[in-house]
């Protein structure tokens, strides 16, 4: 029986930590959420939501590793803007599956330290929803969604979870059924808005 569910903003997570020279190891994180709040996989529902462009292989090989995790990886190609700008985020995509689950679940796990998501955390509150934030570090992450979850998590005093990017991240950390397959959910591409739209 379903009783959380983790919602992973892997691009806000992975800006922040590379930054600093570190990889994540999301099994650890996984591992740390199950063993924290004493629960069984089945009662636990792991999205991480992931960005990449078509040419980026080091995010690929990510976005498959999360799904030989146990993830359910929900991407999308990042879209260039004439002026070279990126839209890089998915604040909507995991917002719209946090609001779908939220019927389901009595608790939520916010991985992620963008400010965006104070309204979704607020609205999962007013739903009797318990929302821990696990976040990038306190300097990385937003003052106003700490104040508003339930609990807040250092996400770099986990143990194993960071590592020096001078030591090779594992591709597929943990073991998995011969012959399964993964979930990846990968969203079509929009299409891109007429010249001189603000879009």
């Amino acid at each position: 029986m379903l009783k959380m569910a983790v919602f992973v903003d892997v691009q806000n997570v992975q800006e922040t930590f590379e930054r600093q020279g570190f990889g994540v190891r999301y099994d650890a994180l996984k591992d740390y959420i199950l063993d924290h709040f004493n629960l069984g996989i089945d009662e636990v529902k792991f999205i991480a939501f992931v960005p990449y462009k078509r040419d980026e292989d080091r995010r690929i090989r990510l976005i498959d590793a999360l799904a030989f995790m146990g993830f359910r990886v929900i991407s999308k190609v990042i879209r260039e803007h004439p002026d070279g700008g990126l839209k890089a985020n998915m604040d909507v995509e995991l917002t719209l599956e946090a609001v779908l689950l939220s019927e389901r679940i009595s608790q939520a796990i916010l991985v992620s330290g963008d400010s965006d998501f104070v309204p979704l955390v607020s609205y999962l509150s007013r739903k009797g929803i318990r929302v821990t934030v696990i976040g990038p570090g306190r300097a990385s992450t937003s003052v106003e969604l700490i104040r508003m979850a339930d609990d807040y998590i250092n996400m770099e005093e986990i143990p194993n979870v960071l590592v020096s990017r001078a030591v090779r991240e594992p591709e597929f950390p943990q073991p998995y059924e011969p012959g399964t397959v993964p979930h990846v959910e990968s969203i079509p591409e929009s299409e891109p808005p007429p010249e001189g739209s603000d879009l």
